[in-house]
């Protein structure tokens, strides 16, 4: 077997094996610098395929037409890498391709040149002897050209600078990649060096152009390095434009969790140099992340939060981690891209939140306990519940109030209202309505004159309005003497019938109410009526209404006073009411319906106050302060 053919066959077979390569290649051609390295490929394919058959030739008709077709695949070549390295290295489209297409002029000119006869000798052109011979016991060699050089350097320039700039972002792979990243460079190089050495020596080649021979290493070692080690999916296309420009700290893991890049940030927040960082177990630089890697499935994100030490620091910071997985175009995994946000200041800022949110809901606490009674009195031949909710789950301080405390001449006199606003404004309204109330009932005032006397103390001139609504009475129990006072009020229009009944039995109370609805009284036989007669809110006019009205509660008899947060509590467009209120009164603790005693009035009591509770916080979507207060007759 002839030399020229052993080299035809190895030729043949290298362009079949560069042929799948670039089939291969073509697949993942999504990848940053698949299509360019799929067109080198392609152009070593046509290259060797060519020169397979031009060595095989024995005229040089023949090798002619194949030499002059080899140079369709050598043109390709330095596009081909060009593209597939400004790809690789994230030079934008627009420059990528306004490169290419400057590239593609040389090789239209040497190509036009090769078609024509007239220009074909300036690339190259076969010895007078080797023409008139015709048939040759070898294949004949191609001489070169004035232009052959021409078109040579040029070539060797571009794919210089390519190879160049190549190598430089290979170099920037460090640890367990720096051997790889040598390799390809190695690789890449070769077919330059043996071109160059045909070229200028080709006695040390036996006039064989080693350059085909030497591609498949080139070409086996790039596809292995970038599409089967995935350093194309490792290393960040885009790193010095985004990258390196993230506050938040990035570390891109192998497989094998080992850091292979991180951006400035990253290195920043561990406190180690970026070159420290590659290379390590990410556990070993971020232990809580462990547990991100351990319960991390491919494809999904998981996240945590960790306070970290920096290296060389005596300072902990806080850290959210978010893991996530880098895959190829088939979905498989590749590595993992972990991400370290510096959430220190907010951390901070988050803890002063809840510090001052807890002082704040302990002040309101404070507050309101200092507004109500801590527990209520006892009072003879009753029983009491009270009950006061914000509005949901709001820290401010309510501006429903309750209060029951002696009067004058050994009566009782409870009072419930609402002020305006909340808050600190709502403590300071209530407190002054409370205690106002509490002074006059000691005086021996009517109901009439406390709440004209706290309407006044409202109504004073100020910059922030204050109003309130109030119901106000004073309980005259069977064993309460008669008042001292040597003016007695004066009874209201209707008063007269309802004292009616006779003295000592249960209970009696003069009401007044200030702009509040009325109280309701659940009766012995278990009818429900208002009570009261509807003022004028207090606050908002030097002058106000408020009739007296006489209400007498028998024993197993209930009273109920609330706030208008429980009727208008809402659903949508419907309200609670004042009927569904009623229902429930008469309903709760029905079993005790009329019972006298005091153990039956406690538990009527608790029980009326705790279903109107219930009943209000099932209905309602939303609703506004809430409180009540029960008297039961035992």
């Amino acid at each position: 077997m002839s030399r020229g053919v052993v080299l035809g066959i190895g030729l043949a077979l290298g362009a079949v094996g560069y042929l799948g390569l670039a089939h291969y290649v073509w697949r993942y051609r999504a990848a940053a610098g698949g299509r360019g390295l799929a067109g080198f490929l392609l152009g070593v394919f046509l290259w060797s395929t060519c020169q397979a058959i031009e060595v095989s030739c024995r005229t040089v008709a023949s090798a002619e037409i194949w030499s002059g077709l080899k140079y369709v695949g050598i043109v390709m070549l330095a596009p081909g890498l060009w593209s597939f390295v400004t790809a690789y290295t994230g030079q934008s489209g627009a420059l990528r391709r306004r490169t290419l297409l400057l590239m593609t002029i040389e090789p239209v000119i040497v190509l036009t040149m090769l078609a024509l006869p007239q220009t074909r000798e300036l690339i190259h052109y076969y010895q007078p002897a080797d023409i008139q011979a015709g048939e040759l016991p070898r294949a004949p060699v191609a001489k070169s050209g004035s232009l052959f050089w021409v078109h040579t350097f040029y070539s060797y320039g571009l794919l210089l600078s390519g190879i160049g700039l190549l190598v430089a972002r290979l170099m920037r792979i460090s640890g367990p990649y720096r051997r790889q990243a040598r390799v390809i460079t190695v690789a890449c190089i070769l077919p330059f060096i043996g071109n160059v050495i045909y070229n200028t020596r080709p006695d040390l080649t036996g006039k064989v152009d080693t350059t085909p021979y030497l591609f498949p290493i080139t070409a086996i070692t790039l596809v292995w390095g970038f599409f089967r080690l995935r350093l194309l999916d490792l290393v960040p296309m885009a790193r010095g434009a985004v990258l390196d420009q993230m506050l938040d700290g990035v570390l891109v893991l192998d497989v094998y969790d080992r850091v292979v890049d991180a951006n400035p940030a990253g290195a920043a927040l561990l406190g180690l140099r970026r070159a420290d960082l590659v290379g390590r177990e990410v556990q070993d630089l971020v232990p809580p992340a462990a547990r991100l890697l351990a319960e991390h499935r491919p494809g999904g994100t998981e996240r945590g939060s960790t306070a970290l030490r920096q290296s060389g620091s005596a300072l902990a910071v806080d850290l959210e981690m978010s893991l996530s997985s880098l895959a190829d175009n088939t979905g498989a995994q590749t590595g993992r891209l972990l991400v370290l946000r510096d959430v220190t200041e907010s951390v901070a800022i988050q803890r002063r939140m809840r510090e001052l949110l807890d002082e704040q809901i302990q002040l309101a606490e404070t507050l309101q306990t200092s507004l109500r009674p801590g527990t209520l009195p006892t009072m003879p031949g009753v029983r009491l519940a009270a009950r006061s909710v914000p509005a949901g789950q709001s820290s401010l301080v309510s501006g429903d109030f309750y209060d029951v405390h002696q009067a004058a001449g050994g009566e009782w006199a409870f009072v419930l209202g609402d002020v305006s606003g909340k808050g600190v404004h709502a403590a300071v309204l209530t407190s002054m309505a409370r205690y106002t109330v509490r002074t006059l009932s000691a005086q021996g005032w009517s109901p009439r004159e406390v709440l004209e006397q706290l309407n006044d103390a409202l109504a004073q001139p100020r910059e922030d309005e204050r109003f309130c609504t109030v119901v106000y009475g004073r309980v005259t129990t069977p064993r309460t003497e008669a008042p001292q006072r040597s003016e007695a009020p004066q009874k209201s229009e209707g008063e007269g019938a309802a004292d009616g009944d006779a003295e000592g039995e249960g209970l009696r109370i003069v009401l007044a109410l200030g702009g509040h609805p009325q109280p309701l009284v659940r009766r012995k036989d278990g009818t429900v009526e208002a009570v009261g007669r509807p003022g004028t809110v207090l606050g908002l006019l030097s002058q106000v209404d408020v009739p007296q009205t006489v209400v007498r509660l028998r024993p197993g008899e209930v009273l109920l006073a609330f706030t208008d947060g429980v009727t208008e509590a809402r659903r949508g467009g419907e309200q609670f009411g004042e009927t569904r209120l009623s229902e429930v009164l008469a309903q709760a603790a029905s079993g005790l319906l009329g019972t006298p005693g005091l153990a039956a009035a406690e538990l009527v009591a608790e029980a009326v106050a705790e279903r109107v509770l219930d009943a209000v916080r099932n209905f309602a979507l939303e609703r506004d302060d809430i409180a009540v207060l029960v008297l039961a007759a035992a």
